[in-house]
């Protein structure tokens, strides 16, 4: 069965205070409906591409600088693909991607031939690639490797994320990613679902929602998620029927392909939250088309439906100085060069989801009314664990993330990271210290992250006369590997 058939089996034809997921949450906006000409090309428009990712110089003055900007192109690779030997694979030019976008606002119509993704692929080649193809030569990132023999899903623990850094100040902080952690499972995976699956029925347009225009490229997404399932935890997952059906031996359940649409799969399969821009064709900019997230703290996702990045960006501290980087960033990534960051708070309580338009007298702090009553205890290291990656046929840019909770002490042992987070709060830019944690939690963490700083200098762990900045292990701690293994019970 093709991509197109499978399309239309699946019926997809005709804030106040924000805290967490912050850093890369760029999404989405309002759009132009338009219309594109069905134009033919040849292998002449073809030839008249220039280099991989590489633009056509525009007026700088433009509101559009990014119009005739496109990502790296992966059309090459079609050549090593089955059926596609005789197949003109050079890239197309940036005049035509514009001229004969396939739309991504209303509902694309994939029958339609000459119409080409940001990435430059036709939809005579969707078409011909059909469900599953090897999506490791399409991307250049290799399929991750199947887990340990001691690895154990009720052991399981997410990696230990310490991402400080110092001088700091706001950017993307983007870091290298590792193709075996796209996608982390951990023990509380079976509740992790039940919940995800009941915020959904309690607030399903606050967590989730998709467009016409992003059928192609949540299909994509989850057909990609799905091989990585497969192939990192294979005692877990697998696929039958052609690729049709996908069995969760975790929950007991089985899901058809055909008849569920990709998103859906991911929310019921997958404990992570996914966001897809998409390019669009009338100024180059990104918009959030497709979304699923569950672990939004002063927010939800159907308050920025459809914005642009810019405009979800509003409430971030500094952001307006990272606003043009961050546009161009989106208009260039490659789909061979993933990349990952984690953005990180202090909270003195833990919630998975909640916005003031449900808890209109919410606060950040729980101990708003009785401060006095915080102790270092009730304080917990936030991190919001994110990969960024170009999916290789659409062009869309997908973000997921995971959050991941760490009590406070647990920071007590680890070498440099007491002293390195004191510091960050002492004498951090204050607008974004206040970003990142209330007042009274800052005051108690700094008492006693000053305590174990002092402690680990006696016990020789930390060297008296170091030099506060960022380690060299980040976003980890030196040890955090032996640490990780001793946590789910087998050697490093």
């Amino acid at each position: 069965m093709t991509l197109l058939e499978s399309l239309t089996t699946l019926g997809l034809g005709p804030a106040s205070t924000i805290i967490g997921l912050v850093g890369l949450f760029a999404l989405i906006a309002t759009f132009i409906i338009q219309k594109f000409p069905n134009l033919k090309t040849s292998s002449k428009a073809i030839n008249e591409a220039s280099t991989a990712g590489k633009s056509i110089a525009s007026d700088v003055k433009s509101p559009y600088p990014h119009l005739l900007q496109f990502p790296p192109s992966r059309r090459h690779t079609l050549a090593q693909l089955p059926g596609f030997e005789k197949t003109d694979t050079r890239d197309v030019s940036p005049e035509v991607l514009k001229s004969q976008a396939l739309p991504t606002t209303g509902t694309p119509d994939m029958t339609i031939d000459n119409q080409y993704t940001p990435m430059g692929f036709s939809t005579q080649d969707i078409r011909k690639l059909g469900r599953f193809p090897d999506y490791a030569i399409l991307s250049g990132v290799r399929n991750p490797l199947p887990t340990g023999p001691d690895w154990d899903i009720n052991k399981a623990t997410f990696r230990p994320f310490r991402p400080f850094r110092w001088g700091y100040h706001q950017h993307m902080a983007l870091m290298k990613f590792d193709p075996d952690y796209w996608v982390e499972l951990e023990k509380n995976y079976l509740t992790t679902m039940a919940a995800r699956k009941a915020l959904l029925a309690e607030h399903p347009t606050r967590v989730f929602f998709h467009q016409p225009a992003s059928d192609l490229a949540t299909r994509e997404l989850m057909e990609m998620v799905l091989t990585f399932l497969t192939h990192r935890y294979p005692q877990h997952f697998r696929l039958s029927s052609n690729s049709t059906i996908f069995h969760n031996n975790l929950l007991n359940t089985t899901t058809n392909l055909l008849t569920t649409h990709p998103l859906t799969v991911l929310f019921e399969n997958v404990p992570e939250d996914y966001c897809l821009m998409l390019r669009n064709p009338t100024d180059g900019f990104y918009y959030l088309r497709a979304a699923m997230t569950c672990s939004s703290v002063g927010w939800n996702i159907g308050q920025h439906r459809d914005k642009p990045l810019k405009d979800i960006h509003t409430h971030v501290p500094d952001y307006n100085k990272m606003a043009m980087s961050m546009d161009r960033w989106f208009s260039k990534v490659a789909s061979d060069t993933p990349v990952m960051r984690c953005s990180w708070s202090l909270e003195d309580w833990e919630v998975m989801f909640t916005t003031p338009e449900i808890q209109p007298n919410w606060t950040r702090s729980a101990f708003a009314e009785c401060p006095e009553k915080l102790t270092y205890k009730d304080i917990r290291l936030r991190c919001d664990a994110q990969t960024l990656r170009r999916l290789p046929i659409s062009g869309a840019v997908v973000f997921n993330f995971k959050v991941i909770i760490t009590p406070l002490e647990e920071l007590r042992e680890e070498p440099y990271v007491p002293k390195l987070l004191y510091t960050i709060l002492e004498g951090g830019k204050e607008n974004l210290i206040e970003y990142k944690c209330h007042p009274n939690v800052r005051k108690v963490a700094m008492e006693v992250l000053k305590e174990w700083a002092e402690e680990q200098v006696e016990k020789g762990i930390v060297e008296s006369d170091w030099e506060v900045g960022t380690l060299e292990e980040s976003p980890f701690f030196k040890g955090w590997r032996e640490k990780w293994a001793r946590q789910q019970g087998f050697s490093s």
